[in-house]
């Protein structure tokens, strides 16, 4: 005891050295612990979370196109004599019935003047074949009425021969009566070219089939008639998109979409026709024609403006949706979300919540479960070290 009393005596100065340097070390342990587990701490209440929600999820398809009419009239001439007079410009607005376009009816004219005598001539003719056959029954039936005078007389026999004989002539000069008016109200072939040559001439005068907006006039004075305009009625338009093959068996006929026009204004219709044939660009590229209705337009849509369109192809209303990367899996491989707990020190820890996930947009995905409530906080990457 006495050897340990003299050693501690000797080297006194290095022990209590020792011992301050023992209980620093231990105080600074200590410290670097808290300092670790508020640090710890601290980064556990910095980790991004949202509040889970009941809420609208949809799924859409962006495609393009622009705006046109839903009618489109060409307007065509049915004869081709050299157009006259052309009546309307680029932009008018016309009515139905209205005047576009004339054509030179000249030679026509000429045609139907030489046609007119021609049926005036046989009109004369007709008349004169019904005077005739009308005098030849008067005469007939004057000459039986004599003839019942002057065989009152006679033997029964002969009387009978010569009555039957002047009968027969009525008969005959009846027949012909009526052949010659059937004649006569019957049409004849220059009649019918007359009539012909008559609806050509109306024909000549070119009038809009329809209301509308002219778009383009095709009809040059001079020209020989064909094409004379387009009309394309602006009160009707209708969206056509360009879809890309891969994607148009997801369209079909009367899903929803929400138009922006090339003015950002925006303007909501359906999909009414879907092209059965795909069109080939020069780069090899397939892609269907699609028409969607405008069921809102305004007078800021204007005929070949660009349009951007969403098209809804699914739609799920008041369920709970989450960020993709909110979700993850356990051990288990099942999909999990992790809910934020806060103890009554403040300590945070994130608890793996089972769910099921259903519809999956472009950023979010359905989930539901019977751990999840409204109102909850949940952490926004799944992934731990995503959030390093």
């Amino acid at each position: 005891m006495s050897r340990i009393i003299s050693f501690l005596g000797r080297h006194k100065k290095a022990l209590i050295a020792l011992a301050v340097l023992a209980v620093v070390g231990a105080f600074g342990w200590t410290r670097m612990n808290r300092a670790a587990e508020a640090a710890q701490k601290a980064a556990a209440q910095q980790v991004q979370t949202f509040t889970l929600e009941k809420g609208d999820l949809s799924r859409t398809l962006s495609v393009s196109g622009s705006i046109q009419s839903a009618q489109v009239t060409e307007v065509a001439a049915a004869q081709t004599y050299p157009v006259a007079e052309v009546l309307v410009s680029e932009g008018d607005v016309v009515a139905e019935g209205d005047v576009i376009a004339t054509l030179d009816t000249t030679d026509l004219d000429a045609q139907i003047q030489v046609q007119q005598e021609a049926v005036a001539a046989e009109k004369q003719q007709n008349e004169l074949s019904i005077s005739q056959a009308q005098r030849r029954l008067e005469d007939a039936r004057n000459q039986k009425a004599i003839d019942e005078e002057v065989t009152a007389e006679w033997e029964q026999t002969e009387k009978d021969a010569k009555l039957r004989q002047d009968s027969l002539a009525i008969e005959d000069a009846q027949d012909v009566l009526v052949n010659a008016v059937t004649a006569a109200d019957a049409p004849s072939a220059a009649a019918q070219q007359l009539k012909t040559l008559q609806n050509a001439k109306k024909q000549c005068t070119i009038t809009a089939p329809c209301s509308g907006t002219i778009t383009q006039v095709k009809a040059v004075v001079g020209g020989a008639a064909g094409a004379i305009a387009t009309i394309e009625n602006q009160s009707a338009l209708e969206a056509l998109l360009s879809v890309r093959e891969y994607d148009i068996n997801q369209l079909a006929v009367g899903q929803s979409v929400t138009l922006t026009s090339g003015a950002k204004d925006v303007f909501h219709g359906a999909i009414t026709w879907i092209a059965p044939k795909a069109t080939v660009n020069e780069n090899g590229e397939a892609s269907y024609a699609v028409k969607v209705s405008v069921d809102d337009a305004t007078e800021a849509l204007r005929l070949g403006m660009t349009a951007k369109a969403k098209v809804l192809l699914e739609e799920k209303k008041g369920v709970f949706s989450v960020p993709l990367d909110a979700v993850g899996t356990d051990e288990n491989g099942e999909a999990v979300v992790y809910r934020k707990d806060t103890d009554a020190e403040g300590n945070v820890t994130f608890t793996p919540i089972p769910v099921t996930t259903g519809m999956e947009t472009e950023l979010s995905v359905e989930v539901s479960g019977e751990g999840l409530t409204e109102g909850m906080e949940l952490r926004s990457l799944a992934d731990p070290e995503a959030m390093a």
